[in-house]
């Protein structure tokens, strides 16, 4: 076990299976935490878990965002494996493409928004409600863009998306200050 601020730590990335999500799995493991890598891609997960020091102390799991049994198991998997619910989630799982607005069907456009705010708002919510039933502390980050902020030509969908989650870690920071860390960055 690390000494590091991670050092033993259950941490859960969604979106683990490649970009920033893997990125972030390699950084906490490196620093000592126990790392769960859940994405829609079990694959991608494994792939990125491979590349963790002490793969053993980690676990890759297949999670959909958008589906609440899909991620209700996954806490479930993570509490039974660790015999603890994850102390920092982070929600990295994130879609988009390119449309101009006029030309975003609505299946598009529910897709990004189903899995950047839906998404988030499920596994925070099912992360905190473990947490604050063992009475432990933890810390969410939510991954957000600066196009939630000003928007983005070509990504309105996105961009709504990520503005979503701006305001939604806002709320959720109000609502659990006593209870919880949940950091107010913008990234991307």
């Amino acid at each position: 076990m690390s000494s590091s601020l991670f050092g033993g730590k259950v941490v859960l990335v969604t979106g683990g299976g490649s970009g920033i999500g893997r990125a972030i799995c390699q950084v906490l493991a490196r620093d000592g935490a126990r790392v769960v890598v859940a994405d829609i891609n079990l694959q991608g997960a494994q792939d990125t878990l491979s590349m963790l020091p002490n793969a053993g102390d980690h676990l890759a799991l297949p999670i959909d965002v958008t589906s609440q049994d899909s991620v209700d198991s996954a806490i479930k998997a993570i509490t039974e494996k660790y015999q603890t619910p994850p102390s920092l989630l982070a929600n990295s799982a994130g879609i988009t493409a390119k449309f101009p607005f006029l030309d975003i069907e609505e299946k598009a456009f529910m897709d990004v928004i189903d899995v950047n705010l839906k998404g988030t708002f499920l596994v925070s919510q099912a992360v905190i409600k473990s947490l604050l039933k063992q009475e432990a502390l933890g810390v969410v980050v939510n991954i957000a863009s600066l196009a939630g902020q000003i928007g983005l030509r070509n990504y309105s969908h996105y961009a709504a998306s990520k503005g979503g989650v701006m305001a939604l870690t806002k709320s959720m920071a109000g609502e659990f200050a006593n209870f919880l860390i949940i950091p107010g960055r913008v990234f991307g």
